[in-house]
């Protein structure tokens, strides 16, 4: 959990001086450049972490072990399938294959971020505390996909239609999901959000989630194929309500800025996604009858991460201005803006010098070449100046223009009283009213709100819930020493029961080197190595356990016995085959045998049999003080799940 707080400590307090604090593009760069490459150390240097983690190595000795087209019939996207296969040619390490998904995730997401975000210090937050961040450790084919659509942000703004559904369909090569975006979308440009079209997206959803049961039934009857899915778990269950008060509140404040100041003065952005926010709300309450429903809601609410810091940063310009004229009536204010608008103006101001060069060797035929001479030089030397080469008007006596035609009236024209710039706030003889309405107190409300409730939101997975989000916390890292130390801060009375509760390998096996107290039995049946990830290799090596860290043939058999924190016997053989040993003044006979016989870890005195007997790594601890058995374990060491039973 400590390195998750550390991280959003980082986000916070970089935000000021390298964002806020007279901004600048390099500033921005540098904080979006410490900022997600924290991130992605966290991502490239985790253990172990969210529920898909071993899946996703699963998959990838799958697509490598394939040749040729059949890649593309194992149940993978083609997008994700070609890339893991090319991952594939020059590497088997999972450590690099996680390191090159993260790039593929937080590298655009950056981008995104860094060029549009008008608050890049809050898209960054929300990033982490809307638990994008967290899924992009566990969910990495829909990661990747969500980072896709957020590269779209910019077109859909633009309403440019074209581009976003070209991005809805690369995103789609690499999860199949991201096709809901596309009616999604659809609805959410041409339904704009009204007092009569918000209450009927009430009514309807009100029906599904009454009737969502019958709607299945009627599915299922048209694609029989999916009858059996009905009952698993993620249909037949649902998510805890309290994972619906976040979408709730953004909805909440969207539709707010919609119905007042900012959606009149951006009602082309503002129409679309708080029509995103109402649908990732709806998702969401019909999440907590069927959770499943909740991977959808990703390529909507990934947008809000976006939306809330523009909406944030109009309100706070407002704020700028208020104060600005209560000083001078006729004050400028200077706003920030964001980089892709910076760049863009760059480019603007470039094209229109060679515009202007243009004019002049090829308009003004009528003008001798000294005469464009002097021109030439009038312009270069008004630019080394400094003054707005736009401001000449020599041009506008050799080229004139011709005047535009009017333009059909756009239903998406800002209303200019509601800009920032030329805004006007009433003042009310009601000193609270006139309190409550002041631009700095509703600015400071929207950041209290944003702010606190994603933190409230964060804590709350890093804390009270159980598995955190998508199953990320607590934290584990493939470096040792990390582990070690977190270890080593546990209460020594505690140690027992948490090795016993343990059921992440690699934990379990830094629990068991950090612990020198203990004597520990193992006993292998059949195959036991076939799922050995890198990470598990490092970490058995660490215990002392070479041969089996350095043991790739899955039909050796194996024991191995450690004694106050050193390896006392260790042996592989290529036949079943015993040992036996003495422990506490009693005989132990250990037995490592192959697929459908019996091995046994037996102590004379006691009549059970402290090897489970099952395929993989079998365990037995015992704590050397007490005399008792602490555990007895067996880990799927033939599985890339490296799953424990007891």
């Amino acid at each position: 959990m400590t390195v998750y707080l550390i991280l959003m400590a980082l986000v916070l307090i970089l935000a000021y001086p390298l964002v806020e604090r007279k901004p600048s593009f390099g500033k921005k760069l540098c904080y979006v450049i410490v900022t997600f490459g924290a991130m992605y150390l966290i991502s490239v240097l985790r253990y172990g972490l969210g529920n898909d983690y071993y899946s996703y190595i699963y998959i990838f000795r799958n697509i490598k072990e394939a040749s040729g087209f059949e890649i593309f019939n194992m149940g993978y996207e083609p997008g994700f399938t070609i890339i893991t296969k090319l991952i594939s040619y020059f590497t088997d390490n999972v450590n690099v294959l996680y390191a090159i998904y993260a790039l593929l995730i937080l590298a655009p997401t950056a981008y995104a971020v860094f060029r549009h975000s008008e608050k890049i210090w809050m898209s960054t937050m929300m990033f982490i505390c809307l638990t994008f961040f967290y899924c992009s450790l566990s969910f990495i084919r829909q990661s990747i996909a969500f980072a896709i659509i957020l590269c779209a942000y910019r077109y859909m703004k633009e309403h440019n239609h074209f581009m976003v559904l070209l991005f809805v369909f690369f995103a789609c090569l690499f999860h199949s999901t991201v096709i809901v975006m596309i009616p999604i979308y659809l609805i959410a440009v041409f339904i704009r959000p009204t007092k009569i079209t918000v209450p009927l997206y009430g009514i309807l959803t009100a029906l599904v989630y009454i009737f969502s049961w019958d709607i299945l039934k009627i599915a299922v009857m048209i694609l029989p194929q999916y009858k059996n899915y009905l009952e698993l778990n993620f249909i037949t269950q649902g998510y805890n309500p309290v994972y619906m008060i976040l979408p709730a509140i953004i909805m909440v404040l969207a539709l707010v800025a919609h119905f007042t100041g900012y959606g009149k003065a951006n009602p082309k952005t503002s129409s679309i996604f708080t029509n995103f926010a109402i649908f990732n709300f709806i998702i969401w309450l019909i999440a907590t009858k069927h959770f499943v429903i909740e991977r959808f809601s990703m390529y909507v609410y990934i947008v809000m991460i976006m939306f809330i810091p523009s909406i944030a940063n109009y309100y706070m310009n407002c704020a700028k201005v208020y104060f600005a004229r209560k000083k001078n009536p006729d004050a400028v204010v200077e706003f920030d803006k964001t980089v892709d608008e910076v760049l863009r103006e760059k480019k603007a101001g470039k094209a229109s010098a060679v515009n202007k060069k243009a004019v002049i060797d090829n308009s003004a035929d009528e003008l001798d070449e000294d005469t464009k001479r002097i021109l030439r030089e009038i312009m270069a030397e008004k630019s080394q100046n400094g003054e707005d080469s736009d401001a000449d008007t020599t041009d506008e006596e050799i080229y004139t223009e011709p005047e535009p035609q009017e333009k059909i009236k756009d239903k998406y024209a800002p209303d200019e009283r509601y800009l920032p710039c030329n805004r006007v706030f009433k003042q009310y003889k009601n000193k609270v009213l006139s309190v409550i309405t002041n631009p700095v107190t509703v600015t400071a409300v929207f950041m209290a709100a944003v702010v606190l409730s994603n933190q409230w939101y964060n804590y709350f997975g890093l804390t009270v819930s159980k598995k955190g989000f998508h199953g990320v916390v607590p934290y584990r890292s493939i470096v040792p020493q990390y582990n070690e130390l977190v270890l080593s801060t546990e209460q020594d009375e505690q140690k027992n029961k948490l090795l016993k509760d343990e059921e992440n390998f690699l934990s379990y096996i830094y629990r068991l080197k950090e612990n020198e107290n203990y004597t520990i039995f193992m006993t292998a049946k059949a195959d036991t190595v076939s799922g050995l990830n890198d990470g598990a290799r490092t970490a058995l090596a660490e215990l002392g356990l070479v041969k089996l860290a350095e043991e790739h043939n899955n039909k050796v058999r194996y024991i191995a016995v450690i004694e106050g924190g050193k390896v006392t016997y260790e042996a592989v053989s290529d036949e079943d085959f015993e040992f036996s040993t003495s422990w506490n003044g009693r005989g132990v006979s250990i037995k490592s045998v192959g697929a459908g016989k019996e091995s046994s870890i037996t102590l004379l005195g006691r009549p059970d049999d402290l090897s489970l007997d099952e395929n993989g790594l079998n365990i037995a601890v015992f704590d050397n003080t007490t005399g008792k058995l602490v555990d007895k374990v067996r880990f799927k060491t033939y599985y890339v799940m490296l799953s424990a039973t007891r």
